[in-house]
């Protein structure tokens, strides 16, 4: 067997743990994870778990693997629909480079970066009781981890910069614009760090977590060129 058999297996391998992973994850965060209003004011607010980009990642993750798994099962249960495979597969790697890889290592370098500077300013010690320290690596460490092994057990064509980067930005923007709507609905930031940020202070926050999910974009184009190289004839010569 050989190298082309083994990341193929490994592929599916990191779809599998990762469809399990992060869809059990998901759950019982929404279901299990009740911090009670004395604890953290805003858990219970407008727009519930779904305010967090935390959660919706999650939730992005889960939708991910669950659909690349679908996609490596699919031939064996439609051999014929060679076609329909196709656009299954240029809608996964379009989802992975927009959304899945660099909206993971967004949620997971900013939290932990701010973690070790001041945890609470994303996630307060008395959580803890509630947000099991398993939950609390699933959604902020394995999905770093998880779409890491994804870029190096696959080859992927990238879209092109200014289409896969611009639905990128939309939906940094459209987070953007709802955790304004939560904090119009119950007066409260979602995030710690946003009540201590002066208005002008928030303004260049927002629009640095901007300038660094570009950067996490191109670095993620960038890392699959340097695993797969620049054209698929490359990635032949390199499985072999």
């Amino acid at each position: 067997m050989g190298l082309a058999s083994y990341l193929t297996v490994a592929n599916i391998a990191v779809h599998v743990l990762g469809t399990i992973t992060f869809v059990f994850s998901v759950y019982y965060n929404y279901v299990h994870v009740n911090i009670p209003t004395h604890v953290n004011p805003i858990d219970d607010a407008f727009g519930g778990k779904f305010k967090y980009l935390t959660f919706l990642d999650g939730c992005f993750q889960a939708l991910f693997f669950l659909f690349a798994l679908i996609v490596d099962i699919f031939p064996l249960i439609f051999p014929t629909k060679s076609s329909i495979l196709e656009t299954l597969s240029q809608v996964k790697n379009f989802f992975f480079a927009s959304i899945a890889f660099p909206l993971s290592m967004f949620v997971s370098t900013t939290f932990w970066s701010l973690w070790f500077i001041d945890r609470s300013l994303v996630m307060p010690k008395d959580i803890d009781l509630y947000f099991p320290m398993w939950l609390n690596h699933t959604m902020h460490t394995f999905v770093f981890v998880f779409t890491c092994l994804e870029m190096v057990t696959a080859y992927r064509p990238y879209p092109s910069r200014i289409f896969g980067m611009t639905t990128h930005i939309c939906l940094q923007l459209s987070y953007l614009i709802w955790i304004h709507i939560v904090y119009s609905q119950c007066h409260m930031w979602v995030y710690p760090i946003l009540t201590q940020l002066s208005l002008p202070l928030r303004c260049l926050f927002f629009l640095g977590t901007f300038v660094y999910t570009s950067v996490l974009y191109m670095v993620g184009e960038y890392f699959n060129k340097f695993v797969w190289g620049y054209q698929p004839q490359k990635v032949q010569e390199k499985r072999q």
